[in-house]
C-alpha cells in the first residue's frame, strides 16, 4: 500500500474544545486592561525600565509553580499601563511557555485591541489550530482576509498566517509581493529576511537583504541583519564539501549535490517497456477546481475504468493499481473540490503531509546519506523528501506522473530517491520564469537535473507551453511531449440550491436575455474586475443582456463591489464555487475569458462542449482550444483589454435562437473531435510506457 505512515486523526471534540474556551475561560489580561481603563490610566505609557523589568521576569520563568506569581506581576503592570501592547504580549507568552490554553483567549483580546499588531493575529491563529485543528484556523483566516491586504504591514502578517496554515507556496508568493509594494519600509523588509532565516532559507534572505540595501542604503539595522544572513550562508556552504571550489551559487551546488546522490543510486538506463501499465501514482498539490486537477481526475477515472473493465488503452493492457497522492486536501479553501468524485470512484486520496517522516524509520531511509543537507533545501523540496521519498520507495510504483511546477519541485527529487522507473513531469502553462509572482531561482536547475536522469520525461498540454519550456531549459525542440486535454461534456444536473439561485436571478433577468458568462478563479490572472468593466460597457447598450460569473477567489468580493459601483449588480450573478458548472454553462450564450496566463484551458473546451462560442485572450494555448471565427474569437492582445472592442465581439455572437442552436451543434462537434478522452489516454500511455 502507498500509505504506510500513521494518519493523524482529528478528535471529534477539537472544535468544541475551542468553543468551550471561548465561552468559559476568562482572559485575565483583558480584565487587567479594563481595570486600568476604569482607573483612568488610558494615557499612561510604560517606560523602558518597566518593560525591561517585566521582560526579565518572563525570561527567568522556568517552573510551572512560578507562573502564578509572574502572571500576577504582569497583570499589575498591565493595569498600570493598559495601552502597552508589549506587556500584554509578555503575559500571553508566559502562558504559552507552559501550554496554558488561556493563551488563546489572551491573544484574541490583544488582537482585538491592537488592530495593527504584527504578532497577535498570528499567535491567535496558531492557538486556534493547536486546539481546534486546521479547519478552525482556516475559518478565522477566511473571515479576517476575504481578500489580500493592499499594504506591506498587512501583507507581512498575512504571509506569516499562511505559514501557520502550512500554505508555504502562497506564503512565499505573498512575501515576494511585499518587496514590490510602494509603502514597504526597511523594517518590514528586514523582518521578511529574518522570517526566511527562521525557516532555513538563507539564499532567499540574501535576495531580500540586497533589495533592502538597494532601496534604503547601508543602515545600522541592515548591517546587523546582513551579518546574520552571511553566517547562515556560511553554514549552508559547509553543509556539503566542494571539490572544485568553483564560483557557484551555494544553494545550486547543494541541490546538485543531493541530485547526484539520487542519480548515483538509480539504474543507468530506464526499465524496458513491459507492454502494460502497472502501478501508477498521480501527484498534485491538491484536488482544487483548477484545470490541472480536472485533467488529473479525468486521467485517473479513465485509466481505472479501463483497468476494471479489462479494456486496453491504445493496445496497452492496464494492470494497475492507480493511486492519487496530494500534498494536502486542506491547505486552502476548496483544495478538496474533486475529492468527493474521487471517493465515489473508489479512490483513497493520500496526503503526504500526514505521512510519518522518513516513513517512521530514519535510520533506514533512502535519504540517510544526505540528511545533513535537507535543512538547507527549499522548503517544498525538503518537505517532499522527508514526507514522501521513503513511502514512495516502499510503494514501488512503475510510473509516477507529477502535475504542475510546484509539485515537480516538491516531489521530483523524492521520486528519484524512491527509484521510480518512469517519472513524468506534467507542465501546464508558461514556465515559472515568465510568471514573476511564481518564480523561484531553484526551478530551472531542478528541472534540468531531473531531465538529465534516465527514465524522466516531460509533457505539456499545449504546443505554446511546450515550446516555451524548451526555450527556457535549453532543450532540443520536441523534447516536451504534447498531450492535449481530454474531456467529456459536463453534467447538466443541479441541486435544489443551485436551481433556486437560477430561478431567483431569472425573475429580473429572464433566460431569454442574451447571457455572457464565465467560470474562473477570481484572481489577478483571470482579471475579474476588467471582466466587470466589459459587462458594464456591454450592458449600457443592451438592456436585454445579463451576466453569470461562476467561481471564487481572492478578488470575488472586489468584483462584486465593482459591479455595485458600476450600477450593474442586479444584472450579474456571482454563483460562488459550484459543483454544477455544467448547469451554469447551459444558462449562458457566450463564454468570455480574459486570462493573462494559460496552458490549454479546460474551461474553454468545456464551454464548447456545452455549445457556447468562446471569446478569449491569446494567453498560452487558449487559441489552440477553438477555431477562430468559427467556434470563438481570439482577442488581439493579452495586455490591452478594450471594453468597447470586446463588447462588439460579444454582440457578433448574438444570433436568433434557431441559428444559435445550429451554431451550438457545430461547436459541440468540434470539441468532441479535438478533445476526446480516448486521444488523451493514448498519448498519456505513450508517455508512460515508451
Amino acid at each position: 500500500m502507498l500509505f504506510t505512515a500513521k494518519k493523524w486523526l482529528r478528535g471529534p471534540n477539537r472544535i468544541d474544545k475551542v468553543q468551550s474556551i471561548e465561552r468559559h475561560d476568562v482572559d485575565p489580561v483583558t480584565v487587567a486592561v479594563l481595570q486600568g481603563l476604569q482607573e483612568s490610566k488610558i494615557a499612561a505609557r510604560a517606560d523602558t525600565k518597566a518593560v525591561g523589568r517585566a521582560q526579565k521576569r518572563v525570561s527567568s520563568l522556568r517552573e510551572m509553580a512560578e507562573l502564578p506569581d509572574t502572571l500576577s506581576y504582569l497583570l499589575g503592570e498591565i493595569a498600570r499601563f493598559p495601552n502597552e501592547e508589549r506587556l500584554q504580549q509578555m503575559a500571553a507568552q508566559a502562558l504559552e511557555r507552559f501550554q496554558d490554553p488561556r493563551a488563546l483567549a489572551v491573544w484574541r483580546g490583544i488582537d482585538s485591541r491592537f488592530l495593527n499588531s504584527r504578532h497577535a493575529y498570528v499567535r491567535l491563529l496558531r492557538w486556534t489550530i493547536r486546539l481546534g485543528g486546521t479547519d478552525a484556523g482556516r475559518n478565522i483566516h477566511a473571515e479576517r482576509y476575504p481578500e489580500e491586504p493592499k499594504h506591506s504591514e498587512g501583507m507581512f502578517v498575512f504571509a506569516r498566517a499562511l505559514i501557520e496554515l502550512k500554505d508555504f507556496e502562497e506564503a512565499e508568493l505573498a512575501l515576494s509581493k511585499i518587496t514590490q509594494m510602494a509603502d514597504v519600509s526597511e523594517a518590514i523588509l528586514l523582518d521578511v529576511v529574518k522570517l526566511y532565516l527562521s525557516i532555513n532559507q538563507p539564499l532567499r534572505a540574501r535576495e531580500i537583504v540586497n533589495a533592502s540595501q538597494d532601496r534604503f542604503g547601508l543602515t545600522v539595522k541592515h548591517i546587523s541583519v546582513a551579518s546574520q544572513v552571511d553566517a547562515n550562508i556560511s553554514a549552508l556552504e559547509k553543509a556539503v564539501e566542494s571539490s572544485s571550489g568553483a564560483d557557484i551559487d551555494p544553494q545550486d551546488f547543494l541541490i546538485e549535490h543531493v541530485f547526484n546522490e539520487a542519480k548515483r543510486l538509480r539504474p543507468s538506463s530506464p526499465t524496458d517497456n513491459k507492454g502494460f501499465l502497472g502501478h501508477l501514482i498521480l501527484v498534485n498539490g491538491g484536488l482544487g477546481s483548477g484545470g490541472a486537477e480536472r485533467q488529473l481526475t479525468n486521467t485517473a477515472l479513465a485509466i481505472k475504468s479501463a483497468m476494471e473493465a479489462g479494456r486496453s488503452i491504445d493496445g496497452n493492457d492496464v494492470i494497475g493499481p492507480v493511486q492519487i497522492l496530494c500534498r494536502s486536501l486542506n491547505s486552502r479553501s476548496g483544495s478538496d473540490f474533486f475529492a468527493p468524485l474521487m471517493s465515489d470512484a473508489g479512490f483513497n486520496v493520500h496526503q503526504y503531509v500526514e505521512f510519518d517522516k522518513f516513513a517512521g524509520r530514519p535510520g533506514w531511509s533512502c535519504l540517510r546519506e544526505v540528511i545533513h543537507c535537507l535543512p538547507y533545501l527549499p522548503f517544498p523540496m525538503r518537505e517532499g523528501l522527508v514526507q514522501a521519498a521513503d513511502v514512495l520507495r516502499q510503494a514501488s510504483p512503475d510510473v509516477i506522473h507529477i502535475w504542475q511546477d510546484g509539485s515537480v519541485l516538491a516531489l521530483g527529487l523524492a521520486a528519484l530517491f524512491a527509484n521510480v522507473p518512469r517519472i513524468v513531469l506534467g507542465v501546464r502553462t508558461l514556465p515559472p520564469v515568465d510568471r514573476a509572482e511564481r518564480n523561484k531561482p531553484e526551478y530551472k536547475i531542478v528541472y534540468r537535473l531531473l531531465l538529465s536522469a534516465p527514465g524522466v520525461v516531460i509533457v505539456s498540454n499545449s504546443l505554446a507551453a511546450a515550446k516555451r519550456y524548451e526555450e527556457w531549459l535549453d532543450l532540443p525542440r520536441g523534447t516536451v511531449r504534447i498531450i492535449p486535454n481530454g474531456l467529456e461534456p459536463l453534467s447538466l444536473a443541479a441541486d435544489e440550491a443551485t436551481l433556486a439561485m437560477a430561478r431567483a436571478f431569472s425573475k429580473n433577468n429572464p433566460r431569454d436575455c442574451f447571457t455572457v458568462g464565465s467560470a474562473m478563479r477570481f484572481d489577478n490572472n483571470k482579471r475579474p474586475l476588467e471582466w466587470i468593466d466589459i459587462a458594464a460597457t456591454f450592458a449600457s447598450s443592451r438592456p436585454d443582456v445579463r451576466f453569470i460569473m461562476v467561481g471564487d477567489g481572492p478578488l470575488r468580493s472586489a468584483a462584486m463591489n465593482h459591479a455595485r459601483k458600476l450600477g450593474i449588480e442586479d444584472r450579474v450573478l456571482f454563483t460562488g464555487r459550484s459543483q454544477h458548472v455544467g448547469f451554469w454553462l447551459s444558462q449562458m450564450d457566450v463564454f468570455l475569458l480574459l486570462s493573462r496566463h494559460e496552458g490549454l484551458p479546460n474551461v474553454l473546451i468545456e464551454a464548447q462542449y456545452s455549445g457556447l462560442p468562446v471569446v478569449a485572450t491569446p494567453a498560452g494555448g487558449s487559441g489552440a482550444t477553438f477555431e477562430n471565427g468559427r467556434t470563438g474569437t481570439l482577442l488581439p492582445s493579452i495586455d490591452k483589454v478594450d471594453p468597447e472592442q470586446i463588447a462588439k465581439v460579444l454582440t457578433s455572437w448574438c444570433r436568433p435562437r434557431p441559428e444559435q442552436k445550429l451554431l451550438a451543434e457545430q461547436i459541440r462537434d468540434y470539441a468532441t473531435e479535438r478533445f476526446s478522452i480516448d486521444n488523451m489516454l493514448a498519448l498519456t500511455l505513450e508517455a508512460y510506457l515508451n
